[in-house]
C-alpha cells in the first residue's frame, strides 16, 4: 500500500507542479480578463467560451470573457494593447485582426507585429458558403454560379463586417469568378446570420463555428468550404476550388496573444495551460462539432505563423484591390 501511494505521488508530481507553477504567476486578486474584439454569441465568442472553463482550471485562476467588438476587431485589440503588459488581460487574435486588418485599414491603432506576444495558437477554421434555399433553390456552386451570372442585378452576400474573413471571402469569390457581387456588412457573425435565415440577402461565405448548426438543422444549404482540407464537420462539403473556383482557397486561424513585454514565465506558463486545455477530449471534441480544428504551438511557433500570414493577407489585400480608405 505505502508503494502504491509512493507511486501514485510521483505520477502526479509533475501535474501538481505544473498547476502551481501557473496559479503562482497571477497573485490572488482580480480575475484574469480575455478580450474577444468581437460580439458576444459570434463564432469568436463560441470558441473562447469552449476553451474557457477548461482554461481557468488548468491555470488555476477565474477568467472574465469581455466583448468589446468594432472596427472588424481593430478596437478590442486596441484596448488590450494600450493596457498593462501584467498577464491579467488576454487578447483573442486572429487572422483579421493580425492579418486583414492592417492591410486593409489605412489606419489601426496597433502594429501587429511589433505590439503583441502570441503565445499559442487554438484553431484553424474552414469558411463555408451558403445560401437560404427559401431564396435561392440552388444545389451547387455551379449552378449558384449560372443563376448569379445571369442575374439583371448584383447578388448581396453579408459578412461579419467590414474587414472580416467572411468580407474578403466574398470579394475573392468576386476576383476568381469574375461575378461583381454586393457587400453587405453586419456587426458581427450572428448579426449577419439573422438576415441570411431570413433570406433578405443571397447568401453567405462564414467561418464554420458561426454557420454549420443553420446547416445541420436544415436552415441553409452549403455550396462548398473555403478550404481544401476536411474536418469530421464538413467533409460532406465540396471544396470550392474544386467546384468550378480554380484557385480559390482560404482559412481562418485564431489564438491568444498578450502585449509586448509581458514577462516571458507567464507567456510560457499560459502556453502550458492552452496546450492542456486543447488536449482535453470534451474540448477537443466541441471545437470539432463547430468546424474548428484545435491545433497546437510554441510561442515561438505561432509567432513565425503569424508573420508568415501577415504577409499573405496583405498580398490577398492588394491583389483583391480592396480597401476602405
Amino acid at each position: 500500500m505505502h508503494l502504491a501511494r509512493k507511486f501514485l505521488f510521483v505520477l502526479f508530481l509533475p501535474f501538481c507542479i505544473a498547476q502551481s507553477f501557473a496559479a503562482e504567476q497571477w497573485p490572488a486578486g482580480k480575475p484574469i480578463r480575455l478580450i474577444v474584439p468581437f460580439p458576444a454569441g459570434g463564432g469568436a465568442d463560441t470558441i473562447v467560451r469552449t476553451i474557457s472553463d477548461e482554461l481557468s482550471r488548468n491555470i488555476g485562476q477565474k477568467i472574465i470573457i469581455e466583448n468589446r467588438p468594432g472596427a472588424g476587431g481593430c478596437l478590442g485589440t486596441e484596448y488590450v494593447l494600450k493596457g498593462k503588459a501584467d498577464g491579467r488581460t488576454l487578447l483573442y487574435v486572429t487572422n483579421g485582426t493580425l492579418g486583414i486588418n492592417p492591410a486593409l485599414y489605412p489606419k489601426i491603432g496597433y502594429d501587429a507585429l511589433n505590439d503583441i506576444e502570441p503565445v499559442a495558437r487554438l484553431t484553424e477554421i474552414s469558411l463555408i458558403m451558403a445560401v437560404n434555399p427559401q431564396r435561392h433553390d440552388v444545389k451547387s456552386l455551379q449552378e449558384f454560379l449560372n443563376s448569379a451570372r445571369a442575374s439583371a442585378a448584383p447578388w448581396t452576400y453579408a459578412s461579419a463586417g467590414n474587414g472580416t474573413s467572411s468580407h474578403l471571402a466574398g470579394v475573392m469569390l468576386s476576383e476568381i469568378s469574375g461575378i461583381h457581387f454586393r457587400h453587405i456588412p453586419y456587426r458581427g457573425g450572428a448579426a449577419s446570420m439573422l438576415d441570411v435565415l431570413a433570406g433578405r440577402v443571397d447568401f453567405v461565405i462564414e467561418v464554420s463555428p458561426n454557420i454549420l448548426t443553420h446547416i445541420q438543422a436544415g436552415k441553409l444549404r452549403a455550396l462548398g468550404r473555403s478550404s481544401a482540407a476536411a474536418d469530421k464537420a464538413t467533409q460532406n462539403i465540396p471544396a470550392m476550388g474544386t467546384s468550378g473556383l480554380q484557385g480559390y482557397e482560404l482559412s481562418a486561424w485564431d489564438g491568444i496573444a498578450v502585449k509586448k513585454g509581458t514577462p516571458v514565465e507567464i507567456v510560457q506558463a499560459l502556453n502550458k495551460a492552452l496546450e492542456q486545455t486543447l488536449q482535453n477530449p470534451e474540448v477537443r471534441n466541441a471545437l470539432i462539432a463547430r468546424g474548428a480544428i484545435p491545433v497546437q504551438a510554441s510561442s515561438e511557433e505561432f509567432s513565425k505563423f503569424i508573420k508568415s500570414e501577415h504577409q499573405k493577407w496583405r498580398e490577398l489585400v492588394k491583389k483583391s484591390r480592396t480597401s476602405l480608405d
